[in-house]
């Protein structure tokens, strides 16, 4: 289910900015590991005694990638971190609308809006809550390369908290991609 129809203005910019850092294709084990972290604050934030899922993805020309991911352990379905591809298709998911918007993004449950019912990830991993920001090109404060995010397979009040979390992730990985 497409959530944003229309052209995309940035798509051969970013696409074109992630493979000149060599980010559009290849997992990142400092992004696997920061998205553990946030899934770890996130937890904490939301006094859960086990760790939601979180993945940084970028948005290429053809696909959403994963370039970090977290599994929670008997999450999303039950799922593990091997049964989940590190690509989606462009307009899947809430990552998109972060991208377009070029701001954080909370659905402390998705299922409150008819826009995203029958939304495939939600339907196909029990996806209940999301919590997106965007993450922009370290040298270009208008282009966002794609978002991080948490989410949740049960209702979820992010609040003021969970979205500073979530704002405060995105500038490390911005900052982290400057260091490449």
């Amino acid at each position: 289910m497409a959530i944003d129809n229309g052209p995309d203005p940035d798509a051969a910019r970013r696409d074109a900015a992630l493979r000149a850092r060599g980010l559009h294709q290849a997992a990142d084990a400092e992004l696997d590991a920061i998205a553990a972290e946030v899934a770890k604050q996130a937890a904490g934030i939301a006094e859960i005694p086990y760790l939601p899922s979180s993945m940084v993805n970028w948005r290429t020309a053809d696909r959403q990638f994963f370039a970090g991911l977290h599994v929670a352990t008997g999450g999303l379905g039950g799922a593990t971190a091997d049964d989940i591809p590190r690509h989606m298709d462009l307009e899947d998911g809430w990552c998109p609308k972060v991208v377009r918007r070029k701001k954080a993004y909370p659905l402390d449950d998705v299922r409150d809006s008819s826009r995203w019912a029958g939304n495939p990830v939600a339907n196909a991993l029990g996806v209940r809550a999301y919590l997106g920001a965007p993450v922009f090109d370290p040298d270009d404060d208008t282009l966002v390369l794609g978002s991080v995010c948490v989410v949740d397979t049960v209702e979820r009040p992010w609040g003021r908290e969970g979205l500073a979390l979530i704002k405060n992730v995105s500038v490390e990985i911005t900052a982290y991609i400057n260091r490449l």
